[in-house]
C-alpha cells in the first residue's frame, strides 16, 4: 500500500485503518517493559512495528535493540523513508525494514 509519509502520526492513522480493514488483531503503543519506556507503534501478536519518518539511524537502531529485549518480541518490522540498514536478527530477533517511500516505486 502507498502511504502519505509527510509524519509519523498520518503513518500510522494510515497502518491502523489498513490493519482494521484487513481484519488483523493489533495492539497500538503496547508497552514492553514496566517502565513503559519502550512503546511500539503496534504489537501484532508477538511482531513489532515501528514507524519512523525522522531521526538519527544509530538513535532509531537503538530503539530497536531496546524492543529486541523483551520477551513479548519475537520479530521487529521497521517502516520507514529513511536509508537504515537493519541486520537480519536484533538480540537474537528477526529484524526486518521496510522503506515505505521506495516500497511502491
Amino acid at each position: 500500500m502507498r502511504f502519505d509519509i509527510s509524519n509519523e502520526k498520518d503513518v500510522q492513522a494510515q497502518l491502523e485503518r489498513r490493519l482494521i480493514e484487513e481484519k488483523i488483531e493489533f495492539i497500538r503503543e503496547c508497552a514492553l517493559d514496566d517502565n513503559k519506556k519502550d512503546i511500539p507503534d503496534f504489537m501484532v501478536g508477538d511482531i513489532c512495528i515501528e514507524i519512523k519518518i525522522k531521526g538519527g539511524a544509530l538513535d532509531i537502531f537503538r530503539q530497536l535493540q531496546r524492543y529486541a529485549c523483551s520477551d513479548k518480541v519475537e520479530t521487529i518490522i521497521l517502516l520507514t523513508n529513511r536509508n537504515i540498514i537493519v541486520p537480519d536478527k536484533i538480540n537474537d530477533k528477526y529484524a526486518h525494514q521496510i522503506n515505505i517511500g521506495a516500497a511502491w516505486l
